[in-house]
């Protein structure tokens, strides 16, 4: 709860959207709830159906189809679809699309510390977006050494993980091409929920969503997914469905409370945020399976969320607070503040007469 009281401050410090008092601490564990659960989930579903880019359409489609119905019915309020929006959504769609797929990637791949690992080293290359695009100043010495922290936690987890003993660099590939990619996601996400002036946060969801599909089915179709042996191959049973119809429904819910989340907190934090949810994912990772790592790399993986803990918010530059005034703009705002008075009082409109 301190870390969430500190990102709050810190937003009613530089001009964050307005929003109720609770509003940021509940944003922050809903989308930690829901992001920690889809984990676990889809972890799940991929043992009944080891197919990423075919659960992943599943997800993209239900939500879209579901966010869409709830519109048509009146229940939801968003933009309706539109080219001068839709060409952002475009290009944080093609980044999304790509994470996602890599993220189901890696999880049938790997174990799910290699992901949180490597989530917890995004702060760093975010705060420096943060710098470029956002005019954040530079992680302070308490930021760095916290990177530094993470930094070496995830050189330790490396090194005794069997999967690079066994495989050496080739084995983090995906996890490689996910981490970058989530990078300019959570970089240009701000920007969509902060410059668009969507009507409500189901806009983007229903945006990302539904662009989604058709790349997917390509990058499925790429990676021979989409083929009449490999989906026969699928046992539709019970438990199947179960955990396909699972991940879907919390696929809304985490589209959703992440860019609640996003709206209220800058790029950085949201980050760091998503690190720190990691620590239920992995202790529940432990209690079903087997497949983590040895007690020197867990070390490392608590030494990386420590790290990741640690980290402080950079304030904005101090040359980007000098606003330059428009003289037309406050000659404007002066004649408006004028009459106004002259409303309450008539007196002062005929002395000015």
């Amino acid at each position: 709860m301190a870390c969430v009281k500190q990102i709050e401050q810190s937003m009613l410090r530089h001009g964050g959207r307005p929003c109720a008092h609770m509003e940021i601490p509940c944003a922050v564990l809903t989308y930690c709830c829901c992001s920690g659960g889809m984990l676990i989930v889809n972890k799940l579903a991929l043992h009944h159906i080891p197919l990423p880019a075919v659960l992943t359409v599943c997800q993209f489609s239900s939500a879209s189809l579901v966010v869409y119905t709830c519109k048509l019915l009146g229940i939801l309020e968003m933009d309706n679809f539109e080219w001068a929006r839709g060409r952002y959504f475009l290009v944080y769609v093609a980044f999304f699309t790509i994470g996602t797929y890599t993220n189901m990637k890696v999880l049938s791949l790997a174990n799910v510390e290699t992901v949180v690992v490597f989530r917890s080293c995004t702060p760093l290359a975010v705060s420096i977006c943060d710098y470029v695009f956002y005019e954040r100043e530079l992680p302070n010495r308490r930021s760095c050494a916290a990177l530094l922290l993470i930094t070496l936690g995830a050189a330790g987890y490396m090194v005794t993980d069997r999967e690079f003993q066994l495989h050496g660099l080739r084995a983090y590939f995906w996890v490689s091409i996910w981490w970058v990619v989530l990078v300019v996601q959570l970089t240009f996400g701000k920007f969509l929920v902060g410059n668009l002036n969507n009507k409500t946060l189901w806009t983007p969801v229903l945006y990302t969503n539904t662009f989604s599909v058709i790349p997917t089915l390509i990058i499925g179709w790429l990676a021979g997914e989409i083929s009449e042996r490999r989906l026969l191959a699928i046992s539709f049973d019970t438990p199947t469905l179960c955990w396909v119809f699972l991940s879907c429904a919390i696929g809304i819910l985490i589209s959703w409370a992440g860019f609640w989340c996003q709206s209220l907190v800058t790029a950085t934090a949201y980050s760091v945020v998503g690190v720190m949810n990691k620590i239920l994912t992995v202790a529940v990772d432990i209690m079903i399976w087997h497949n983590h790592g040895s007690v020197f790399g867990m070390g490392s993986l608590c030494l990386c969320i420590v790290g990741g803990s640690l980290y402080q918010q950079a304030p904005f530059r101090a040359d980007s607070r000098a606003i330059e005034v428009n003289p037309e703009e406050t000659a404007l705002q002066s004649s408006t503040d004028e009459l106004a008075k002259a409303d309450d009082d008539p007196q002062l409109l005929i002395q000015k007469s």
